[in-house]
């Protein structure tokens, strides 16, 4: 949640010059007066979206026909969805006591039932479903999580204060975490044994990760503005991503590898999240920049050769494209 995440925005932003912006608006969804979109989440295949709104509900949509199909509402107050790669299951978590305690159900898409419940756990603001849907992660800035989605059980992950990142390699062989100890760590999910630690080289705290398509390296990015490529299996940072002009958000990349999508915070206001770029990752090239100031990003999805995200505007959740 924006009003959770504390960080020192000890950096400034450094200006530069932009191509012209060639997001296109595809889809408008209403929301009742007075709710808004606190979480988003594409689906895989981009054929839903999911969003947690102001009135504790998660609302899902059909992207092609923009018709909601479920409103969710349980008693409890959600904080992070996320869906599984098959579309076939989405994951909610749940605020028990702020700060404290968390729960997570996974329901049916088709019947829109909890198919499973995990009851009380630690605190979830993240989730990640690995690519067989065997396994779900989730962290927040108190730790990070697997869970074991047929038995419910789970492993700690990471150190205290530790799960702010996390990412799911393609094959689901290992699960990456980071957070503010600079330091990035890759784990088994099945046991939770640690394989291997990069340093970073930050003492500002990590906000995302990503994995490449074939596995072999990860971008990294956070407080300090820095895009690091580093080598999974060694740990070793490759090379850095001249300074960008924002905290990075989020990460994506896309299925050749040649490109990623960064979202970023503002380093003068912490809650504006309206700027995103599409990076050329052989030399760090801006190939295309969008911001509009009013809105908030909430992150997105490569569907094919585009990238759809979702953006939050009064009581809308827009979804946007960029070739």
């Amino acid at each position: 949640m924006l009003s959770r995440i504390l960080a020192f925005l000890l950096v400034s932003s450094i200006p530069i010059a932009a191509p012209a912006q060639t997001a296109r608006q595809e889809k408008a969804m209403a929301l009742p007066a007075g709710v808004s979109i606190e979480e988003a989440t594409i689906s895989h295949a981009g054929n839903l979206v999911a969003a947690v709104c102001s009135d504790h509900s998660v609302r899902v949509w059909s992207i092609r026909s923009g018709e909601l199909l479920r409103s969710l509402n349980e008693a409890k107050e959600p904080s992070a969805v996320q869906f599984s790669d098959d579309e076939r299951s989405l994951a909610v978590a749940y605020d028990i006591r702020a700060y404290e305690k968390g729960a997570i159900k996974i329901f049916d898409v088709n019947s829109w039932q909890a198919r499973h419940d995990f009851g009380d756990g630690p605190p979830v603001w993240w989730l990640a479903f690995s690519p067989d849907s065997r396994h779900l992660a989730g962290g927040s800035e108190f730790g990070a999580y697997v869970w074991d989605v047929a038995t419910g059980k789970s492993t700690n992950i990471s150190p205290p204060f530790g799960g702010s990142a996390l990412a799911f390699s393609p094959d689901g062989t290992r699960v990456a975490t980071a957070g503010p100890d600079g330091f990035m760590r890759i784990y088994d999910p099945n046991t939770g044994a640690l394989q291997s630690t990069a340093t970073l080289g930050t003492l500002l705290e990590t906000m995302t990760l990503a994995f490449s398509p074939d596995g072999k390296t990860l971008l990294v990015g956070g407080v300090d503005k820095t895009i690091r490529v580093i080598e999974a299996a060694s740990g070793k940072i490759s090379r850095t991503i001249a300074k960008q002009p924002g905290l990075v958000w989020s990460l994506d990349v896309s299925p050749d590898g040649k490109n990623a999508v960064v979202v970023y915070r503002s380093a003068e206001s912490f809650l504006d999240v309206n700027h995103l770029e599409r990076l050329d990752l052989a030399n760090g090239a801006v190939l295309t920049d969008f911001k509009k100031p009013g809105i908030t990003i909430h992150g997105g999805m490569f569907v094919s050769d585009h990238y759809v995200f979702v953006v939050a505007s009064a009581n809308q959740l827009i979804l946007w494209s960029i070739p």
